[in-house]
């Protein structure tokens, strides 16, 4: 009883605090960035300021809950961001192939501006991995079991994104996928290090490095290429992007399915 409550208090606190980091934030910050003169400001005082927002309150929660936060690392860790950054590219590759990526010239970007870009990726990555893999998973899966512990973060997780304006179904269902493959990596690897590293991957490969997200056009950091998405959806072609994408869905469970493989001597629901 006290495992079943105190999962319930955690599914709350990540629910609140990030509901909260994504509704009321943004506005907050609105009038912050005056002094930069550009938009750009905006843009990245909301991103860094929802960000910030979320690793405070993945951090009192790792401190009020206790949840045994660690790292992790192996060689599930080693290939999380090729394998992420792969992923993308074959994406890519099957959109060109398809007639549906269009590539543009890319603006020139300071490398500066890059460096932001990277930081407001990665503390967007390590906000929502340190609430949703690093405090509410391990206690759900204390309490529920693994396999119900990691689908419910990853349902959450989904949840969030709801609360922040995704509402195409295919999307949804690309970010429950991706919640569980995030899951299971910090399942298997015993801590947080596999998971920032694919969602960052992934993040960091659509926005910055191809340049697919937003689409069309480009982020407010720029990217090494600009690739625009014009076509049918299952493939990218929606504003969404590869985030709507069916092949993504089909890459996705792909490389769910060897994690959620039961190893030698385990049990499907253990």
């Amino acid at each position: 009883m006290r495992a079943q409550a105190r999962a319930l208090a955690a599914i709350l606190w990540v629910a609140i605090t990030s509901v909260t980091a994504l509704l009321l934030l943004p506005d907050a910050v609105a009038g912050l960035p005056e002094a930069w003169g550009a938009d750009l400001g905006m843009s990245a005082s909301i991103r860094f300021g929802v960000s910030a927002a979320m690793i405070l309150a993945g951090v009192l929660g790792v401190v009020l809950f206790r949840p045994g936060l660690r790292l992790g690392g192996g060689r599930i860790a080693l290939f999380a961001l090729p394998v992420a950054l792969v992923l993308i590219l074959v994406l890519l590759a099957i959109a060109v192939a398809a007639g549906v990526a269009i590539r543009n010239p890319v603006a020139a970007v300071p490398a500066s501006l890059m460096g932001i870009g990277f930081a407001a990726i990665l503390a967007q990555v390590i906000g929502e991995e340190l609430l949703l893999r690093g405090l509410l998973q391990p206690i759900l899966v204390d309490a529920w079991g693994k396999g119900p512990g990691v689908l419910a973060s990853a349902g959450l997780f989904t949840l969030i994104h709801v609360a922040g304006g995704w509402d195409d179904p295919v999307s949804l269902l690309n970010i429950t996928l991706a919640g569980i493959w995030f899951g299971l990596l910090a399942l298997r690897t015993g801590g947080l290090l596999a998971p920032i590293l694919a969602h960052f991957g992934y993040n960091w490969g659509e926005e910055a490095l191809i340049g697919a997200y937003p689409n069309p056009g480009v982020g407010d950091f720029g990217a090494v290429f600009d690739f625009d998405l014009a076509g049918p959806a299952i493939l990218g072609g929606s504003v969404d992007g590869f985030n709507a994408s069916l092949v993504l869905s089909v890459l996705l469970a792909l490389a769910v399915l060897p994690l959620a493989w039961p190893r030698r001597g385990e049990g499907a629901g253990a």
